[in-house]
């Protein structure tokens, strides 16, 4: 996965402060982080704001009890990775498909063309 670390993303958290227990704890570790945690006009919804890097470091400090949404709306929204697979099936000679799904999280149907394009049936 490329590390961007000048573009700044936003993710939307719905009914923020019902969903918590301490506003301020959260806004202390948020800010901490290099980020922003800002209401979004006079909604219920907040927005929390950062670089890649950094939303992926606050999602893995937020992944243990009611802040274990704010996490998942992080790992939701942030860019998945991007593999190459004919290359890794090429350079693993003994590669399954279920291996090859399970390592990069592809589908059964890219697994099966990269599979197939890597033994030349392409």
């Amino acid at each position: 996965m490329p590390n961007n670390t000048t573009t700044r993303l936003s993710i939307k958290l719905d009914n923020f402060l019902h969903r918590i227990d301490c506003k301020v704890r959260l806004i202390a570790l948020v800010t901490e982080y290099g980020c922003s945690l800002k209401r979004i006009r006079r909604s219920k919804n907040w927005s929390l704001t950062g670089t890649q890097s950094q939303l992926v470091t606050i999602s893995e400090q937020l992944k243990q009890g009611r802040t274990l949404w704010i996490a998942e709306a992080i790992n939701k929204d942030l860019a998945k990775p991007t593999f190459d697979l004919t290359a890794i099936v090429q350079s693993n000679s003994d590669m399954t498909l279920n291996r090859l799904i399970a390592e990069t999280g592809c589908t059964l149907t890219e697994a099966r063309a990269a599979l197939d394009k890597a033994e030349d049936f392409i």
